[in-house]
C-alpha cells in the first residue's frame, strides 16, 4: 500500500512540474518552430508519462527518452535557446525512480520538479 500510495505521489508531482512547463510561451523569437517543437515534445513527455502509470521504471525510461529527444533539438538549436533545451533536457535525464526505494524516488521528484521549473523559466524567457 505505501509503494502505491508512494507512486502516485511520485506520479502527481511529476505531472505537476511537467504542465507548469508547457507554459513556455512560443511567440515573438526568431526561433519561434523551435519554441514550438520543444512545446510540443513536452506534451509529448507528459502523454508518455502518464502512459507509464505508476510504473517507476517506465517512468524513468520515458524521462530518459524524452531527454534524448530535447538533447538532438538543442543540438539543432544556437545560444539561449540551445542552452535552455540543454538545461531542459539535463532535468528530464536526472529523473531517476527506484520501486524498491520509493523514499528516494520521492526526494528524486522534488529534485526533478524543482530543476524542471528552473529550466522552464530559461526557455519561457528565451522563447517569449
Amino acid at each position: 500500500m505505501v509503494s502505491v500510495l508512494t507512486s502516485r505521489r511520485v506520479a502527481a508531482t511529476v505531472a505537476g512540474a511537467v504542465l507548469l512547463s508547457l507554459s513556455a510561451a512560443c511567440g515573438g523569437s526568431a526561433d519561434a518552430a523551435m519554441c514550438a517543437d520543444a512545446k510540443k515534445a513536452m506534451t509529448g513527455f507528459q502523454t508518455d508519462m502518464a502512459g507509464a502509470g505508476l510504473d517507476l521504471k517506465n517512468m524513468t525510461a520515458v524521462a530518459e527518452k524524452h531527454a534524448a529527444n530535447l538533447k538532438a533539438m538543442a543540438a539543432k538549436a544556437d545560444g539561449d535557446l540551445a542552452s535552455a533545451l540543454n538545461d531542459l533536457s539535463a532535468s528530464l535525464g536526472a529523473l531517476k525512480l527506484d520501486a524498491d526505494d520509493p523514499e528516494a524516488s520521492a526526494a528524486a521528484t522534488h529534485d526533478f520538479s524543482k530543476k524542471v521549473m528552473e529550466a522552464n523559466a530559461k526557455l519561457t524567457t528565451t522563447c517569449s
